[in-house]
């Protein structure tokens, strides 16, 4: 389990959404139906902009599924942890490179 706390357990709730990252699962969601929640790592420190904003919280659609990577309409991430496989790259924009992903609930 991450501790990843830029959101919480209520708001995660509310869209639908787990904390638990399984690999197992987030595998058995079919592309390009399938739906996670992108999260931006630094969120909470954007506090001039709304929480929900599309810039910090979005839907992603999952576009390919292989071996390691989940590969979605807003970047790539790694299968086993949902976070993405890039380092930040410093630009301080809202790319992927700041994002984690989160399962829908079951």
């Amino acid at each position: 389990m991450r501790r990843y706390r830029n959101i919480t357990d209520e708001e995660l709730s509310d869209l639908g959404a787990t904390r638990e990252w399984d690999a197992l699962r987030a595998r058995s969601l079919l592309a390009p139906e399938g739906e996670l929640l992108w999260v931006h790592n630094r969120r909470q420190k954007f506090s001039s902009i709304e929480p929900a904003d599309a810039r910090l919280l979005r839907r992603v659609k999952i576009l390919k599924i292989d071996a390691y990577d989940i590969t979605t309409d807003f970047g790539r991430y790694s299968l086993d942890t949902g976070r993405n496989v890039h380092d930040a790259c410093g630009c301080m924009r809202f790319c992927d490179c700041y994002g984690r992903l989160y399962l829908p609930a079951e």
